[in-house]
């Protein structure tokens, strides 16, 4: 008995022991790091040059490969004796097909040609018949609200003389919504039935999400041409990993008794998807819907600048005037549409068959069409319900205008000496502490740091993203755009996460809040660059703002998110326990939450990416310029490789949080004590 308890005391010591050298040694790793950052900083001027900035004359000049390259494929290749080039558009003729229909039908009409020479033109259909057809069908699929929003939506975009923008819009997004859910359906049932091609399929996805839409604008030019069809794939490559993602997500989530379900009825491979797994797990898959309408929206003004028009190209041309009221009032119908197509397509996927409710849904039929029938009727009596008149528009142009004129001539100097002294006492430094560090102790820092989470493949792909982007000479400019990132999340998390923290504390402020983060996230972010760039003029102040603007609704939602999960029981524990409210939450309620809140750092920083190549359009000067001015210049390939290194640094970005909230995660260090 004796030996025995010896032994287990022993084996009680020894675990302990051992876990207390790997914490021992992690923090030696940490604190290696921290010494090589402070030895790289302080050692510049003694050590040699070529560790903070590459050599030029042993740089490699991909952008020129790239270009030679990317020339060959897009306008050399051949294939059955036709350029690349015809091939891809005129399978893009056939992608717009269903796109012209609906632009003629909601806005343009169509033009006949006769046999004589002469046109015959057909309009569209009234403005009024379409605001009824689509608030019957909001009405009768989910129910009065949405059809009394629809109504509200559509009669927005006549009074402020958007309709035909707002239809060339739609149109537009419908057809992407569609041809997205469809093609993300089946992507992500082949990367749920063969899992082995998410080796491939996953980084691919991972670059399409991160890597700037400018970068690919160029290529994309050339072989779909100028106009709505290369705005459609230009779309599609930002918009359908996401559906992809959450499909293959939520059929992995389907419990195995269903799978089982499925095989006893007897239904084929197809039939099993369609019947029994999409509708089990449609819940998840309208996570990934919800993305695929917001990103395609986000996407609208980009779309615009390649002949996409519609209410993108109205933002654009505001942005271009610093019309702010304009470009507000189309930015506005944007997230309307945004919220009415979700909201409808949401109710579609969810809405189940009733035979109970077979008289009941008869009858919203029959009303339905009476309010169709009888807004056609309306147009047919009264011309001006046919095209909406210009003497029934109205604006707040005006308005915006002499309220941005007013802060200027009152405020003026306050804007003035916030933007020097945001420059001179926060960018400029930190910049400068940036560039002082340079990319070979950068490099091995970051390894450090990757070794004391236990993660030597990230501290791999590090090293090899910090060298390659040395190596093609984009290290200065990349250290730029890291520091616009850097103080736009820090702007962001200062403001952001005290709101997120309110927000999960009380029901009513969360309601608001949830209202203003939607609103956020679906209003074009080129919309507050107008604002901003009249009040504090072009520069990297601006930049950084849009940046903390942009993202901070991810910060408020996901702060909150991650104090709302925090389970009930525990908090009612330390309650009884005696603890104080602030003990409850400093020592209870936030370590719990504490790898959601390292989420919410991460996803800030990854929407700030995203935003950050936007700001080139106001005078910024990283990476994202060497984006702007290739496309420019008509260089795919310097586009193409300016995006690849943002997208590399956000991915890099990425794979370190997420170890690091891995590394922090309370189940983690539970089950580090257990096997202790």
């Amino acid at each position: 008995m004796a030996s025995v308890m010896t032994g287990a005391d022993d084996a009680s010591g020894r675990a302990p022991t051992a876990q207390a050298w790997i914490s021992e040694r992690r923090k030696v790793w940490l604190w290696a790091a921290v010494a090589v950052l402070v030895l790289g900083y302080v050692a510049r001027g003694v050590l040699p040059e070529s560790l903070y900035v590459w050599p030029k004359a042993y740089r490699f000049p991909l952008q020129t490969v790239a270009n030679d390259w990317l020339d060959q494929l897009l306008r050399r290749t051949v294939i059955f004796d036709a350029p690349l080039r015809m091939w891809t558009r005129s399978f893009g003729e056939i992608l717009g097909v269903p796109m012209r229909f609906i632009q003629s039908a909601l806005a343009n009409g169509w033009s006949l040609m006769g046999s004589g020479g002469t046109s015959t033109k057909i309009p569209p259909i009234p403005w009024i018949a379409v605001s009824m057809i689509f608030a019957s069908a909001a009405w009768y699929v989910a129910g009065l609200r949405l059809g009394l929003f629809t109504v509200a939506t559509f009669f927005y975009y006549a009074a402020f003389g958007l309709w035909n923008e707002a239809m060339l819009t739609l149109a537009s997004v419908s057809v992407t919504i569609v041809l997205g859910v469809v093609l993300g359906l089946i992507a992500g049932i082949a990367l749920w039935r063969w899992p082995r091609i998410e080796v491939v399929v996953n980084p691919l996805f991972d670059i399409m999400q991160t890597i700037p839409p400018f970068s690919y604008l160029v290529p994309v030019l050339v072989l779909f041409g100028f106009g709505p069809v290369a705005a459609l794939v230009a779309t599609m490559i930002f918009a359908l990993p996401p559906m992809a993602k959450a499909t293959a997500y939520a059929l992995r989530r389907v419990p195995a008794s269903v799978l089982e379900l499925s095989d006893m009825t007897g239904a084929n491979f197809w039939q099993q998807q369609s019947k029994i797994l999409i509708s089990t797990a449609r819940t998840d898959i309208l996570l990934g819907l919800n993305q695929l309408v917001m990103m395609s929206l986000a996407m609208v003004i980009l779309a615009s600048m390649i002949g996409a028009g519609g209410l993108g190209g109205e933002v654009l041309k505001a942005l271009q005037s610093l019309r702010f009221g304009r470009g507000l009032e189309a930015g506005l119908a944007i997230t309307f549409m945004a919220i009415q197509l979700y909201n409808f397509g949401h109710a579609f996927a969810t809405r189940r068959p009733s035979h109970d409710k077979a008289a009941q849904n008869w009858k919203r039929r029959t009303v339905a069409l009476g309010m169709v029938a009888f807004a056609i009727v309306l147009a047919l009596i009264i011309p001006d319900f046919r095209q909406v008149p210009a003497s029934w528009t109205i604006s707040t142009s005006d308005i915006w205008s002499h309220a941005i004129v007013w802060l200027n001539g009152n405020l003026g100097w306050f804007f003035e000496a916030f933007r020097a002294n945001t420059t001179f006492w926060v960018l400029r430094p930190l910049l400068g502490t940036l560039q002082g560090i340079g990319w070979a102790p950068a490099a091995l820092a970051i390894g450090l740091a990757c070794f004391a989470m236990g993660r030597p493949q990230i501290a791999l792909l590090s090293t090899l993203i910090i060298v390659a982007i040395s190596i093609i000479g984009y290290w200065e400019p990349a250290l730029i755009t890291l520091h616009l990132v850097l103080a736009g999340t820090l702007v962001s998390l200062i403001i952001g996460v005290p709101l997120g923290m309110w927000a999960a504390s009380s029901r009513h402020v969360y309601r608001v809040a949830d209202a203003v983060v939607t609103t956020l996230q679906t209003l074009p972010s080129f919309v507050y660059l107008i604002p901003i760039v009249m009040l504090l003029g072009p520069g990297d102040v601006s930049g950084v703002l849009a940046i903390a603007i942009y993202a901070m609704a991810t910060t408020i939602r996901y702060v909150s998110h991650a104090l709302k999960e925090v389970d009930p029981g525990v908090l009612e524990a330390a309650d009884m326990f005696g603890a104080t409210p602030g003990q409850a939450f400093f020592k209870v309620r936030l370590p719990l939450a504490w790898p959601g809140l390292l989420l919410a750092l991460n996803q800030t920083l990854m929407m700030a990416v995203g935003m950050v190549v936007i700001t080139s359009l106001i005078g910024t000067r990283g990476l994202e310029l060497e984006t702007i001015e290739a496309i420019a210049k008509v260089q795919p390939g310097r586009s193409l490789v300016a995006g690849l290194a943002i997208c590399a640094v956000a991915i890099l970005i990425d794979r370190l949080l997420t170890a690091a909230a891995v590394s922090c995660s309370p189940s983690k260090s539970r089950t580090h004590r257990g096997t202790a």
